[in-house]
């Protein structure tokens, strides 16, 4: 005979209408079932569903309900009796039933009185006595998969339970939000996009055919016969796949059309596209748009610079939020750094979208971009989607890193690299030899002033620097010049959005332009210069670089330079060090800097010099490892080590046009009760980071205001002082030194 123990109460409504704790678990349970089925561990998401409140089973989590103030530890109970009931695999489930609220915590196991899972212990019979008698079966010992044997056992259990984690965060997510909409009297929402992969397909094949027979010998002739062998490869089976093109080669919509094609002929879900920079990603995002015309709402994004308040409606801006947090969409376009951070994350709200990575084709643009201190793990990661969760993995890059275990040509072997790769391109070499646009040459040392006598006498160049204070000094020097236009993060996003089209512009009318930037131009960003100034740097981003020259091919590869200059200041970032000493080797053993035998050798030497400890430099894998018998994960450290981006600034809100000024009016004066959530992402584009003590000194000095302290904290900063952003190169300080956030090697 049931008794009367609830999971979810309804505001202000008598208890007949709140959630029977036996159904929320039921459902749950089912709901997590399937999405664990997906990788084979559906007993696992099951026996996670029915544990995840068994807490509530308790007088004091009842009153609660009832209004009791008495905070109530409801989830570790499950956790206990995972752990207890089906050691030694208890661990796999254990962990992400505690943490199904609060996050993945480490040293959940720890022995002694103390421990969170051992205070369970003395009511544990009581609460199981509460379910049987509410006829709550029980989940019997559930089998496990075989997984694929794995050089890093230890993490692949760690991201087994990650991965188990998000199954049954979500099913609660979802079975909870539809209990209320129900009690409501609203309907539940749909969910997911109404085209699905072969309509995108079929969309794709009708745009590609409006651009013709191209020229034989032509650029885009060489576009269309990487794109037809590309796609020829789709029947792979899924697995590892590279695209190594050289820049204009085509590999946006190459990418893209191999991805549908492979998900399709073997049944995959969907494709998620990571791209490295935000300054990027709004670009391939509107190439996409264009290419899967009628179907735009089958695409999202999810990044930092998109802007929801560009959605109409308020159905469909909460729409496009749930699906920003599950991922249930059929293509996905977001940031590397956000799809990486989410996959070691122990937060359930970054967690929740992990499950439906399951049976996806994961295409990483520009794939040499990940920060070498954390590159071993994102490999492990990438290997596990691959082998234990029906994942295709496509690489692509003009300058692919030597990330293979056994690598052609006596190269070197990457620990505990890809292997079996297929490669999508027609003969890298030699496409290599035939897109040459541009060549790389080496100046020497160049002051500002050397600077300025190049950018005056050439109408139309590119010059990127490494640092942004340089980037002002060196336009600074420049301004009074036809065209001078400055790029950098310290412009919010719309800022950047708006001066990029006014460079496109100039640049198809032959008009000058003159254009001082950071790195955040060279990976991707669709344009073309006759010249190219680089400062010094590794071999990837210089020739990142060149990829801005000639990118269209339209001029003689001679008569089209990037020139690799040393800064007159002899500083140099720290962080790039070993990548300028590395490049310099390249530069003196090969005549062309830009062939794939040099770009190879150029990742070899490098992994060398920096060594598989600085690969892992956070000893992730090795704290999986250490803790593999003992299922004890430290999956907090994790996600705090596992940082893409490791320079801790914080953000200003720039009031730029009417859009930002009305976001943070809404911002201040949202109803006690309401989450800032979509202000903060409809704010998102117009923010700029800046170190810890720039910010706080802009508070202090009465240049930057607190949005609502009592309500947010220290979340909230804009900038009230108007004079402190400029047109020209976004936001400055008096105080140049507070813009250096990296330690320099003089």
């Amino acid at each position: 005979m049931r008794n009367a123990f609830f999971a979810h109460s309804v505001k202000g409504q008598d208890p007949k209408v709140w959630e029977p704790l036996v159904d929320h678990l039921l459902d749950t349970a089912d709901r997590a079932a399937r999405f664990a089925a997906t990788f084979g561990y559906g007993e696992f998401g099951h026996a996670a569903g029915l544990l995840h409140d068994l807490g509530k089973y308790q007088a004091a989590f009842q009153a609660r309900l009832m209004g009791s103030a008495e905070r109530v530890d409801h989830a570790a109970h499950g956790a206990c009796y995972a752990r207890r009931v089906f050691h030694p695999l208890g661990g796999l489930i254990a962990h992400g039933i505690a943490g199904h609220h609060a996050g993945l915590t480490d040293g959940l196991f720890e022995p002694g009185s103390e421990g969170r899972l051992a205070r369970m212990d003395s009511t544990l019979g009581a609460i199981i006595e509460a379910a049987e008698n509410d006829e709550l079966a029980l989940p019997s010992r559930p089998t496990p998969r075989g997984l694929k044997p794995s050089a890093q056992p230890g993490f692949q259990l760690a991201f087994l339970i990650r991965m188990l984690f998000s199954c049954l965060v979500d099913a609660d997510y979802l079975a909870t939000e539809d209990f209320y909409v129900r009690a409501e009297g609203r309907e539940i929402p749909r969910r997911g996009a109404a085209a699905g992969l072969a309509e995108l397909a079929a969309a794709l094949d009708g745009h590609l055919k409006h651009f013709g027979e191209p020229n034989p010998g032509s650029l885009n002739a060489r576009r269309v016969d990487i794109l037809a062998h590309a796609r020829s490869l789709a029947s792979s089976a899924p697995g590892v796949f590279t695209l190594t093109v050289p820049t204009g080669g085509g590999k946006t919509l190459t990418s893209l059309a191999f991805a549908l094609d492979h998900a399709r002929r073997n049944g995959l879900d969907r494709v998620v596209i990571g791209i490295p920079f935000t300054s990027v990603i709004e670009q391939t995002a509107q190439i996409y748009r264009d290419a899967l015309a009628p179907h735009q709402d089958a695409i999202l994004e999810h990044h930092s610079a998109f802007d929801q308040s560009m959605i109409d409606g308020k159905e469909a801006r909460a729409k496009l939020s749930l699906a920003m947090e599950t991922w249930d969409q059929p293509l996905i376009v977001t940031t590397t750094v956000r799809l990486f951070e989410s996959l070691f994350s122990n937060r359930p709200s970054q967690c929740r979208k992990l499950h439906n990575l399951v049976r996806s084709v994961i295409v990483l643009d520009e794939i040499q971009t990940l920060p070498l201190e954390l590159l071993r793990p994102c490999v492990a990661a990438l290997k596990e989607l691959a082998a234990n969760y029906g994942c295709s993995i496509v690489l692509c890059t003009a300058t692919q890193p030597a990330l293979l275990a056994s690598p052609p040509d006596n190269g070197r072997p990457f620990t505990d690299g890809f292997e079996n790769v297929v490669e999508l391109a027609p003969d890298p070499p030699g496409l290599f030899e035939v897109l040459r646009r541009v060549r790389v040459e080496r100046i020497g040392e160049q002051s500002d002033e050397d600077l300025l006598a190049r950018l005056e006498s050439t109408p139309q160049a590119l010059c990127i620097v490494n640092r942004r204070f340089h980037a002002q000094t060196l336009f600074d020097a420049v301004r009074h010049l036809d065209g001078a236009r400055h790029l950098s993060t310290l412009m919010c996003a719309v800022h950047r959005r708006e001066v990029l089209a006014t460079i496109r512009q100039d640049l198809a009318a032959g008009r000058p332009c003159r254009v001082i930037s950071t790195s955040l131009i060279e990976a991707g960003v669709d344009v073309d210069f006759p010249l190219v100034l680089r400062a010094e740097a590794g071999l990837d981003s210089i020739l990142q670089a060149a990829g801005r020259c000639n990118r269209e091919g339209d001029r003689a590869a001679d008569a089209s330079k990037t020139l690799v200059f040393r800064p007159a200041d002899g500083k140099r970032l720290q962080s790039m060090r070993a990548h300028i000493e590395t490049s310099e080797d390249i530069f003196r053993g090969f005549e062309d800097v830009t062939s794939l035998a040099a770009v190879t050798a150029y990742f070899d030497r490098l992994f060398d010099r920096k060594g598989d400890e600085t690969l892992d430099a956070k000893a992730i894998l090795k704290a999986c490892q250490d803790r593999l018998m003992t299922m004890d994960f430290p999956f907090a450290t994790i996600a705090a080590d596992f940082q893409m981006i490791d320079d801790y600034n914080l953000p200003v809100i720039i009031e730029w046009n009417p859009e930002a000024r009305a976001a943070v009016k809404d911002l201040r004066y949202l109803p006690d009760g309401f989450s800032p959530g979509g202000v903060a992402r409809r704010l998102q584009v117009y923010t700029v980071g800046a170190p810890p003590k720039a910010r706080e000194k802009l508070i202090n000095a009465g240049a930057a205001e607190l949005v609502a302290p009592a309500r947010y904290g220290d979340q909230f900063v804009v900038l009230t002082n108007s004079d402190l952003y400029r047109r020209d190169i976004g936001l400055c300080w008096e105080d140049p030194t507070w813009m250096e956030s990296e330690r320099l090697i003089v």
